[in-house]
């Protein structure tokens, strides 16, 4: 069958389409023919940064059909439709994956969409979860037009929170408004701190959302009022990044890292999050933007596109 992968880590150009063999699933498995592949975040750290074992191909989120169910399945029959989840596999004709990383797609909802549901909007939701954000509160979202960000945007701003979100640009931020962005905080060479607490007149927030990492993370979390929780999602600005543990003892600051693919199987109500959110955005009470969608021919174009700044919404690969 066709999949990508690529002969060592590097940009886009690296990626290649070629012929592998096809996946035979485990007893807890699905067997799935991809429609739909979501380019991820993670897609692009594997590729820079990792190499592929023998038979691997890249990607994390895939949407499609089934086409076999393992002997232990049975929450899942053979035509159903769902979106998936795995380390590794997405971007190929089919792919093997655990049932309890794989979610009905509700009729009527997009297969691009509900691929792009569990990593992007599903990370979102658990973070909230694991930061118990309440209504009224104050959230900042590092990085708020990212598909982690903007998910939250929207997620925060039903709850009844004041969203705060920054970004490079002022234009992808404005458009944040229609989702849910209370504040925006344009960032360049200085990091946020200083113009949150300006904005707030001197306050803190109640929760950090970091989906960037480097020298972002302990400037939000010097902005935490006392007690608060700043969750770690992203590291593409930076892996090793010193934090002061003397000021989170002091400031009772709790920091998480917020990494959702292992709970699924570990944790039914991360799988129900998931689940839930596919039903907001089949009822359009959950938006995904799409920016474009390539065929799977076009990997290194679509890879491309995806690493485009300024870029509002995300970036498919269709498999026909």
């Amino acid at each position: 069958m066709k999949a990508v992968s690529y002969p060592q880590p590097g940009g886009p150009e690296v990626l290649q389409l070629v012929d592998i063999a096809e996946p035979e699933i485990k007893s807890n498995e699905l067997l799935v023919a991809v429609e739909a592949i979501s380019i991820e975040g993670g897609d692009i750290i594997s590729r820079n940064s990792q190499r592929l074992q023998a038979g691997e191909t890249l990607g994390y989120a895939a949407a499609g059909t089934i086409l076999e169910v393992g002997a232990e399945v049975t929450e899942f029959v053979v035509g159903q439709k769902v979106a998936t989840f795995n380390w590794r596999g997405a971007y190929a004709e089919r792919r093997a994956v655990a049932a309890y990383n794989s979610f009905p797609i509700p009729e009527g909802l997009d297969p691009r969409i509900a691929a792009a549901i569990p990593v992007g909007p599903g990370t979102a939701a658990w973070a909230f979860h694991l930061g118990k954000l309440q209504p009224g509160q104050t959230v900042l979202i590092l990085g708020a037009a990212g598909g982690v960000g903007m998910a939250a945007v929207q997620l925060a701003s039903r709850l009844g929170a004041r969203v705060i979100g920054t970004g490079t640009r002022p234009e992808s931020l404005e458009k944040l408004r229609e989702f849910g962005l209370s504040d925006a905080i344009v960032v360049g060479e200085n990091q946020a701190g200083e113009q949150v607490r300006e904005l707030l007149g001197g306050n803190k927030v109640d929760l950090l959302i970091d989906t960037i990492g480097g020298d972002a993370l302990p400037d939000g979390i010097e902005v935490l009022k006392e007690g608060g929780t700043a969750i770690l999602i992203g590291i593409l600005a930076g892996r090793n990044q010193m934090i002061d543990a003397e000021y989170l003892l002091l400031h009772r600051i709790t920091l998480i890292g917020c990494l959702l693919g292992p709970e699924w199987g570990e944790k039914q109500i991360a799988r129900d999050l998931v689940n839930e959110l596919m039903v907001m955005a089949a009822k359009g009470e959950l938006i995904v933007p799409i920016d474009s969608t390539f065929p799977l021919e076009q990997v290194v174009e679509a890879h491309l596109r995806a690493e485009t700044r300024g870029r509002l919404g995300r970036v498919f690969i269709t498999v026909e």
